[in-house]
């Protein structure tokens, strides 16, 4: 099943409102979901959380996914200078039922910057994105 999953950062650290700490998260994810397989349907970097649209994989639980992105994208932030855990300990995930739609979600997931007050339209808030690297 397709999962919606939230990662926050601790202590709700606007760790990501620096623009190349959101850019590596955005290449780290992106990376990772490549190498391990994991369906990346959406995606959108927050300032002080991170949210994300995955699918199953034969391959790779999306708990382990979930951790290794953690760990990769807090070792790519520690090149900035950044020291020390970044991330809350868990992270909050919730499966689709058979009958919702992929859509809604993503929308919503895409609407988040501008629900934030980042931005006006979806579009302009460049760490968000639904990706092509469904499979």
């Amino acid at each position: 099943a397709i999962c919606s999953v939230t990662i926050g950062v601790r202590n709700r650290e606007a760790i990501f409102a620096d623009h190349q700490a959101a850019s590596l998260a955005v290449a780290v994810l992106q990376g990772h979901a490549t190498r391990r397989g994991v369906p990346l349907y959406g995606f959108c970097v927050m300032p002080d959380h991170v949210h994300l649209v995955v699918g199953p994989s034969p391959d790779f639980d999306i708990i382990a996914f979930v951790a290794e992105f953690k760990n990769l994208a807090q070792r790519a932030v520690w090149q900035l200078g950044n020291s020390g855990p970044i991330w809350q300990a868990s992270f909050w995930d919730r499966f689709l039922r058979t009958d919702e739609q992929l859509e809604p979600l993503l929308r919503y997931i895409m609407n988040n910057p501008v629900r934030a007050g980042r931005v006006a339209d979806p579009a302009e808030y460049p760490f968000c994105a639904v990706t092509g690297l469904a499979h």
